[in-house]
């Protein structure tokens, strides 16, 4: 994109005062008079005490996009809504769509790979612990992943054990998630894992190491060999082989 098309974009398409003021109230002044992060639509931010920080090879403008409408279903909760009390790590380009609720809580860290990531409407993360997510991860709509149960709940059969509320999420790199899947604590995604739409997953499923599927509530292991084919060029090549017409939702 040439200098002024890009200009162009950042005055009429983005949300200038809230992409200013998150760019140059989180980030360092080199950093944040690139616009590396575009802000669309409508945007609250309920606290900007923690820190983000972009970990990446190249700072480029308009890498991270947030609350944009694009592709995906889009739902009635367009306004976006970002809580950082802690550590937010950017490591690459990545794209949050409409009505996005991420909380970080204080201590906690949230670190995102990036690499062309997508993430759709309606996502919620709650992250108080440490939630790693890898490059390339796409999770579609009504997702929500988060790393703490919330409550304590007490094991009578068990001297009154108590256990700790939150346990980090990692997840590998080109996984995809679909629509309405939540991700909760103590769950490690291999790389190229698929997850079924409506899917609720609270393991580690490493052991199964990559290219492999999982489904259900709470989601066990249902296929290996398989992973989503992320090349757009060989997606239209497929298109026309099945004739499938591709378009927005």
């Amino acid at each position: 994109m040439s200098y002024l098309k890009r200009l162009s974009h950042i005055i009429f398409k983005t949300n200038l005062p809230k992409t200013l003021w998150l760019n140059f109230k989180m980030l360092p002044f080199k950093q944040a008079r690139k616009l590396p992060i575009y802000i669309y639509g409508r945007m609250q931010f309920r606290n900007l005490s923690g820190k983000i920080i972009l970990d990446a090879d190249k700072i480029s403008s308009g890498m991270i996009k947030v609350g944009k409408h694009d592709f995906y279903i889009a739902t009635a909760v367009q306004r976006t809504q970002w809580n950082i009390a802690g550590t937010m790590i950017f490591k690459g380009p990545i794209k949050f769509l409409q009505g996005s609720y991420i909380l970080v809580a204080g201590n906690a860290t949230l670190e995102i790979g990036g690499d062309e990531g997508v993430f759709g409407t309606n996502l919620r993360i709650f992250c108080f612990d440490h939630i790693v997510l890898g490059k390339n991860v796409r999770m579609a709509w009504d997702g929500q992943i988060m790393d703490s149960s919330f409550h304590y709940i007490e094991l009578q059969q068990k001297d009154n054990l108590v256990k700790p509320l939150t346990k980090p999420i990692v997840i590998g790199n080109n996984v995809w998630i679909g629509n309405r899947t939540t991700i909760s604590k103590g769950t490690v995604l291999p790389d190229y894992t698929i997850v079924a739409s409506n899917s609720m997953v609270n393991k580690d499923f490493s052991a199964l190491g990559p290219d492999c599927m999982l489904a259900g509530a709470p989601a066990i292991h249902k296929a290996s060999g398989c992973h989503r084919i992320f090349d757009t060029q060989r997606e239209r090549e497929l298109d026309k082989q099945f004739n499938y017409t591709r378009t927005h939702l």
